[in-house]
């Protein structure tokens, strides 16, 4: 499946987030994820990025009408010689190299980092390492500096784990909910376990019982959940039982419960994958159980949430008055 996106908005800046597809990493060691580079990223020595030169002379080789090379990849490794005096995967791995000796030391460090080894960070961002984008924009983060977003959402499109995440804890700090909301589900679909078990959290139902502007809500929940296996659909779900619109509610719910996340890839599915899924269908069907036998939804979503160990009960009074009042306004 081609990966699709999806729009984030906050204060007049757009951030554009890849769907559809598994991010990287979801279980590997930390030694192994902070080493990732993203080659298209990388500035070679004529200061061209590697994906802008592969795709030139991908383009010139096809267009020749006498061929020099048996192939694409031959014409660019001549190129390569040419041009940087190494072909090109020897190129590329020197230059991956040369980018994680200098910065994964910094990002392991423990003492205070001068300001000549935060521009070091900052070249090797710049220069597609995947580690150093999340580390800028969780450092931005902790600042409140929305300029945070930039940096995370390049790391979750070059297919960190958990940028996307923090996104959504950054959104929601400011308020925006409907956008947390879209990255806390883009995250949790990447393949984010944390973000996957956070979805079906109280504070999820608060954050969009928040939200001002319902028909956006509704417009996000839509285009999430028509990719494959979205969590945005369960959400999809509590909307619409607590909009009043029960019947709607309980079908979308009752689909979701038999197929609550999407099958990673045969090597990817363990034991965790095995228990989030017993764990969310148990709950999901509890609550239409619950419901079909006279116990009101928000009530049947806090006992059955309880017992999963989704719930915080300090907010379970805001949480009751805001779905009231989004039932009489809808």
């Amino acid at each position: 499946m081609n990966k699709q996106t999806t729009s984030v908005s906050h204060n007049d800046a757009t951030y554009d987030l890849s769907i559809g597809g598994w991010l990287q990493h979801r279980n590997s060691n930390l030694l192994e994820a902070i080493l990732e580079i993203a080659i298209e990223d990388i500035l070679l020595p004529n200061e061209q990025k590697a994906g802008i030169y592969k795709a030139e002379k991908r383009s010139e080789y096809d267009t020749q009408s006498e061929r020099p090379c048996s192939s694409a990849k031959k014409y660019l490794d001549r190129c390569s010689r040419r041009d940087f005096g190494l072909e090109w995967d020897k190129l590329i791995s020197v230059a991956k190299r040369k980018i994680n000796d200098t910065c994964v030391p910094l990002l392991m460090a423990q003492h205070k980092l001068s300001e000549e080894e935060h521009y070091e960070i900052l070249r090797a961002a710049s220069n597609g390492h995947v580690a150093a984008m999340y580390w800028i924009g969780t450092t931005l983060r902790n600042t409140k500096d929305d300029n945070c977003l930039l940096w995370l959402s390049m790391a979750h499109n070059r297919g960190h784990i958990g940028a996307c995440y923090e996104m959504a804890a950054h959104l929601k700090s400011r308020g925006n909910h409907i956008e947390a909301l879209r990255c806390l589900i883009v995250s949790a679909d990447g393949g984010c376990d944390l973000a996957y078990m956070s979805i079906f959290g109280i504070g999820v139902l608060v954050s969009m019982s928040k939200s001002k502007e319902s028909s956006l809500l509704e417009s996000m929940l839509d285009q999430l959940s028509a990719t494959h296996s979205s969590s945005a659909r369960y959400l999809k779900g509590m909307l619409m039982l607590f909009q009043g619109k029960e019947a709607e509610g309980l079908a979308i719910l009752e689909a979701y419960s038999k197929n609550p996340k999407k099958k990673p890839p045969k090597e990817d599915i363990d034991a965790v994958h095995a228990n989030q899924i017993q764990v969310v269908s148990g709950f999901i069907e509890g609550v239409l159980v619950d419901i079909a036998s006279g116990i009101e939804p928000l009530n049947a979503i806090l006992a059955r949430g309880k017992q999963a160990g989704f719930i915080e009960f300090e907010d379970y009074d805001e949480l009751a008055t805001a779905f009231k009042n989004m039932r009489l306004s809808g």
